[in-house]
């Protein structure tokens, strides 16, 4: 279980990273209103992230003998899913849909758990990383491994708002920008890793 748990922390760190529409939007309520609101933004990402991973883990527990009995199948199309949302990502703005809100405080955090929820690749992601790292669970396994990706999550924007708070007068829209499409490199890359673990 130990295992299973950093594991989840990883995912919590993978949901959280690529850098599109939610992190403009935590580093746009940070700059605006301070480190309290672009806390309250990132938690908003944090719980959406960690209710999709725990509806991943249930999923997974009830169809596991199904992706054993496909795992080729299942690895293919899951890196392809990857694989197109890197590419997206990689050839979008990450400013296009992207208008400077004015929502502080706690409407922040709605506002980008709102981001997520209306965001369909959001869930497929999610379950694509769930899928990659081996978890489910169901019952009361699951409550160890939803806190473990919240603790991913949490690892990731704290590390976020203190690289951000120091860096944010050299992050240029141009810097933003290259950022992404480094994101969605990765993003292509991990798509890869994926469709070649189903050979292995």
């Amino acid at each position: 279980m130990l295992v299973d748990v950093l594991k989840s922390v990883l995912v919590g760190i993978c949901l959280a990273a690529p850098i599109g529409p939610v992190v403009l939007t935590v580093m746009q309520k940070t700059l605006s209103y301070g480190k309290g609101t672009g806390v309250k933004a990132a938690l908003g990402c944090a719980v959406m992230d960690t209710v999709y991973a725990t509806l991943s883990f249930i999923a997974l527990a009830f169809i596991k003998g199904f992706l054993e009995e496909h795992k080729l199948l299942v690895a293919i199309i899951g890196g392809c899913v990857v694989i197109a949302l890197g590419v997206m990502m990689m050839l979008s703005d990450p400013y296009s849909g992207f208008r400077e809100r004015t929502a502080s405080g706690w409407a922040a955090f709605w506002e980008v758990a709102l981001i997520i929820l209306t965001n369909p690749g959001s869930i497929l992601y999610d379950f694509t990383v769930c899928t990659f790292f081996g978890l489910e669970a169901k019952g009361l396994d699951l409550i160890p491994l939803s806190l473990g990706v919240f603790a991913g999550e949490a690892l990731f924007w704290t590390l976020f708002t203190f690289l951000f708070g120091r860096l944010h007068h050299r992050l240029g829209k141009e810097t933003i920008v290259k950022l992404s499409k480094l994101s969605g490199v990765v993003l292509m890359a991990c798509g890869i890793v994926i469709m070649v673990k189903g050979f292995i």
